[in-house]
C-alpha cells in the first residue's frame, strides 16, 4: 500500500527539482558499524548473522519516512512497507537476486528468509532476467562476506529515476577492531547506504545509520520482544 504525494507537497521541493535534473542523482555514505551484539546474539542462538542483519537493517531503514519514498513512472509514492531484496550465491557459484514481501514479525521474517535463501542456493542455474521487478517497493541489498572493505559504489542507471529512488545497501565481512577509548575488542562491519538526493538528504540518511546502529546494539530486546 502507498499514498501518492503531490510534488508540490514535498518537504523539499527545491531539492527534488534540482536533483531531478541530474542523470544520476544518487550518493551514499560508508559507515563503520559496531555489530558486536549481533555477532554474539547470532552465535548464542545459532541463528544466521546475515538474516539477523537483514532484518535489523530493513526495519531501521523503514523507520525513516524518506527511505520509503519512490518515484514510479513520474508518480511519487510513500509506501507503508518496503520489501527486502538481496543477493544469494547459488550452488553453481553465481549470485542470484532474491526477496519476499516484508514480514514485520522477526520469527516470520527469519523463517521466510531462510526458506528463500535455501531455494536460491540450490538453483542449478540463474533466471533468464537479472531483475524483473517493476514495483520498486524494495530495498536492494547485498553483502560481501569474503572481504573487509573501506568503501564501495553501486551500479546505477542514468536517467531512470524510478530505479534510482530505491536505496542500495551493502555490507562487508565483519572484523575485530580495538576500541580506541575502552581498549576493548569489538566486531566492526562497513555499511554502505546509497540513496537518491531527490528525496533523501544528509540528515535522514544519518538518522537511518543511527537507527540501524541502535538496532544492532539492542538486538536482544528487539528480537526477543517480537
Amino acid at each position: 500500500m502507498y499514498k501518492i504525494i503531490n510534488k508540490n507537497e514535498l518537504k523539499k521541493i527545491n531539492q527534488y527539482n534540482w536533483f531531478k535534473t541530474f542523470a544520476n542523482p544518487c550518493y551514499g555514505f560508508d559507515v563503520k558499524m559496531d555489530v558486536t551484539n549481533v555477532v554474539k546474539y547470532s552465535k548464542s542462538t545459532n541463528t544466521s548473522f546475515f538474516i539477523n542483519v537483514l532484518y535489523l537493517i530493513t526495519i531501521g531503514l523503514s523507520s525513516i519516512e524518506e527511505m520509503r519514498i519512490r518515484e514510479v513512472n513520474g508518480e511519487i509514492r510513500l509506501y507503508d512497507k518496503i520489501n527486502p531484496t538481496f543477493t544469494v550465491m547459488t550452488k553453481v557459484g553465481l549470485y542470484e537476486n532474491a526477496g519476499f514481501k516484508m514480514i514485520d514479525d522477526y520469527q516470520g521474517f527469519y523463517q521466510k528468509a531462510k526458506e528463500v535463501i535455501e531455494v536460491v542456493k540450490n538453483q542449478e542455474g540463474v533466471k533468464e532476467t537479472y531483475n524483473d521487478s517493476d514495483q520498486f517497493d524494495d530495498y536492494y541489498m547485498t553483502c560481501i562476506p569474503w572481504l573487509s572493505i573501506e568503501g564501495m559504489t553501486h551500479p546505477l542507471c542514468d536517467n531512470n529515476h524510478s530505479s534510482s529512488s530505491c536505496p542500495r545497501i551493502c555490507w562487508d565481512k565483519y572484523r575485530v577492531e580495538k576500541d580506541i577509548i575502552t581498549g576493548e575488542n569489538k566486531y566492526i562491519m562497513l555499511l554502505n547506504i546509497t540513496v537518491s538526493h531527490c528525496f533523501v538528504d544528509g540528515y535522514p540518511l544519518t538518522c537511518a545509520f543511527k537507527q540501524i546502529q541502535k538496532n544492532f546494539d539492542e538486538i536482544d530486546n528487539i528480537l526477543n520482544k517480537i
